[in-house]
């Protein structure tokens, strides 16, 4: 049993690895006293009282599971109320626990107002994960304000600690930066309407601040928010001496009235700790990822290499160009043919169309079966792009329904990328959209949907909503794209969908849960995306992570080999972007052996266990490791040669000691055992600007 109540009030949530351990105290609050390595004897626990510093009272001082707001409290809060009569504070009078074999439920009633939080605990045992997400409930007749409801609240005894995140833009998303928390607090945020390029909803500290985080070794504390709209997660050093982590909705512009009955669940949390460093943190929340978040369609099943359409046609797009470009695709080895934007009514340009999810019959006179008949008989699948939640003033869409926008109305609407966000709170756009995409994959034989969003969320007004309920709207934006996409896979639970907005802005577990794959960049310059790559991979699988091969990368202007390319993008799900109309027989030839080769290896790329052997951010060489099945592929890359430079020597991980492993290193066959893979390395001689190796090895059956 992974959850288990004792005396005194104190319930365990046991992993394989961890323990989490919470006391109700005295006071009726419900804290959280330890969180790291296993410990068996749950019973020491008992009878140990929360120090308070001079001069500090409780609450202040504990590291709560649910820090309201108001109160003897100055730390961060995790829940602010405003009840009808003006009290804006949360006071717990009665707390009783529910447990299952592996959930927990506290339940928190105020002591003078019909209002009750559940505080919900679910444990992965095998995977050394623990869910944590909180229900609020008005069990009274007058309505209710949230002002504050994050989804979990996690304390760390002591000082210096480190947090990690990941800043960014556009075109350069997912940079690594970690920060001393010595005194105050560090915010990470998006108030975008989605997750957006700057922050991720995530957490990783670590303690020691001589220390820097390290792959294989230390202790980290991470967690994951499963949500695509606004978040905020605070990193705080408490005064009265330990790490207060807070992490949900962003309440910035965020209000919600629960009326009499009504309840509202914030979304999960997966957090996770381990003394193996940041490798471990990512074995672990890859394979939690692979069985509990990822569609069950395609979760244990290796991606295609897919080929997209943008880079050769742009908006020009025409049927019989289309087949012209499957037939070189397919030549390629490519399994999945994708027509990005332009096929649709009107799409021109990218100043009109949007909103109208109709096939443009002058591109398409018999409509898409022509295209996919010919494709399929490639031997490939097929593919289109879509942007449900925007429309263009040109369009038919908007010309019927104006009102079907976010904007105050005595504004000028503001536009991004010549377009406007769709109010999708309201039932009939959400319906109109559904019933449009629908009809798309009925008619047509089309495998495949890339979800773009490229533009960022303002004025969130209408929704058909009374004014002093307008703060709602960036939550009901979010609900209601979870709802369009929940219903498309409901139908069509063949399809496989990939999450994009502009590159990497929707990438998180919330996506994760409904999309098989994103779309980390529009950045496909093959060094940026090694950075990109290695830290997106912290907590996300590389399965999810499509990376591609393209003729310019248009970032700055870098002129990079083949070999480099193709190595960067087979760190990924590997797709093809590269204009094959203008591209050379001898080019294309090049491109289609990288495929055959990518296929020999990509069960173990996409599904295998993860090493981050080296990294340019620290070492002169980048080198990443993929082990499973008895194969293990190492991509090494040098981004230029100093004059002198040594003979590079890596060693490996993952192997078995005791096995042998056979591998061709500079045209000869090379067998050696695990072991010494492991320990005294493979030396390679890596020279000029933008080298790289692949290194194939295969375990030798005894």
């Amino acid at each position: 049993m992974s959850v288990k109540g004792y005396e005194n009030e104190i319930y365990a949530l046991q992993t394989r690895h961890t323990s989490y351990i919470i006391r109700v105290g005295e006071d009726r609050i419900p804290e959280n006293v330890y969180w790291g390595k296993r410990i068996d004897r749950i019973e020491d626990f008992a009878g140990e009282a929360s120090p308070a510093p001079v001069n500090m009272q409780a609450p202040h001082c504990l590291r709560e599971e649910c820090a309201s707001f108001g109160g003897m409290r100055f730390k961060e809060s995790s829940l602010k109320v405003c009840f009808a009569d003006g009290v804006r504070d949360f006071r717990v009078g009665r707390v009783y626990a529910e447990t299952e074999e592996n959930r927990l439920e506290l339940v928190l009633e105020d002591e003078c107002y019909p209002f009750r939080v559940r505080l919900c605990y679910e444990v992965f045992e095998e995977e050394d994960v623990i869910k944590k997400w909180r229900i609020v409930e008005n069990t009274g007749e007058a309505p209710v304000v949230l002002e504050r409801i994050f989804s979990a609240q996690f304390g760390l005894p002591g000082t210096g600690y480190e947090s990690l995140n990941y800043n960014g833009r556009w075109g350069m998303e997912f940079q690594a930066v970690s920060e001393k928390i010595t005194s105050g607090k560090k915010v990470y945020e998006s108030f975008h309407g989605l997750t957006a390029h700057g922050n991720n909803p995530v957490f990783i500290v670590h303690k020691g601040l001589e220390e820097p985080f390290r792959e294989n070794q230390g202790e980290v504390w991470f967690g994951s928010l499963e949500y695509s709209g606004n978040f905020k997660t605070i990193v705080e050093a408490v005064d009265a001496g330990f790490l207060n982590i807070v992490i949900g909705i962003n309440d910035t512009d965020f209000a919600w009235t629960l009326k009499g009955g009504e309840s509202f669940e914030a979304p999960a949390v997966y957090a996770g700790y381990t003394d193996g460093g940041l490798e471990d943190m990512s074995h672990r929340m890859h394979r939690f990822c692979r069985r509990h978040l990822m569609p069950s369609g395609l979760a244990d099943k290796p991606l295609p290499v897919l080929y997209n359409s943008w880079y050769s046609t742009a908006f020009d797009v025409k049927c019989e160009e289309q087949i012209a470009l499957a037939e070189k695709a397919a030549r390629l080895g490519v399994e999945l043919f994708v027509v990005d934007d332009g096929w649709f009514v009107g799409r021109e340009h990218d100043r009109a169309g949007l909103g109208d999810w109709y096939v443009d019959r002058k591109k398409f006179p018999q409509g898409l079966k022509p295209l996919t008949e010919a494709v399929r008989g490639l031997g490939m699948r097929f593919g289109l792009w879509i942007e449900p939640e925007m429309v263009n003033p040109e369009s038919r869409l908007y010309r019927l329904h104006p009102d079907w926008i976010y904007r105050y109305q005595t504004r000028e609407v503001l536009m991004g990328r010549n377009q406007y966000i769709l109010d999708m709170s309201r039932q009939e756009v959400r319906e109109y959209l559904a019933e449009c995409l629908d009809t798309l994959l009925s008619e047509n034989d089309i495998s495949y949907i890339k979800w773009d969003m490229n533009r960022y969320a303002s004025e969130m007004a209408g929704g058909g909503l009374p004014a002093q309920e307008w703060k709602s709207l960036w939550h009901r934006h979010s609900l209601g794209v979870q709802w369009l996409i929940n219903t498309l896979r409901e139908k069509h639970p063949e399809v496989e969908f990939e999450a994009c907005a502009a590159g990497g802005g929707r990438v998180d577990y919330g996506a994760m849960r409904r999309f098989d794959e994103y779309w980390p960049s529009d950045n496909t310059d093959p060094l940026d995306r090694l950075f990109i790559q290695e830290n997106y991979s912290h907590l996300y699988p590389v399965k999810y992570m499509r990376a591609w091969l393209t003729d310019d990368f248009g970032m700055d202007g870098r002129k990079i080999p083949l070999s480099f390319a193709m190595h960067s993008a087979m760190c990924g799900s590997l797709g093809i972007g590269t204009d094959l109309n203008r591209t050379s027989e001898e080019k294309r030839e090049e491109i289609k052996g990288y495929v055959e080769t990518y296929k020999r290896i990509r069960n173990t790329v996409q599904l295998g266990e993860l090493y981050r052997l080296r990294s340019l951010k620290n070492s002169d060489i980048q080198c990443v490791q993929y082990v499973g099945g008895g194969q293990s592929a190492v991509f090494v890359f040098l981004d230029h040669e100093r004059y002198g430079d040594p003979l590079q020597r890596i060693t490996l991980r993952g192997l078995k000691e005791d096995s042998l492993y056979r591998f061709v290193l500079d045209d000869r066959e090379i067998v050696k055992s695990g072991a010494y893979l492991m320990q005294a390395g493979i030396g390679l001689r890596l020279c000029g600007d933008y080298d790289s190796r692949l290194l194939i090895l295969e375990e030798i059956n005894a």
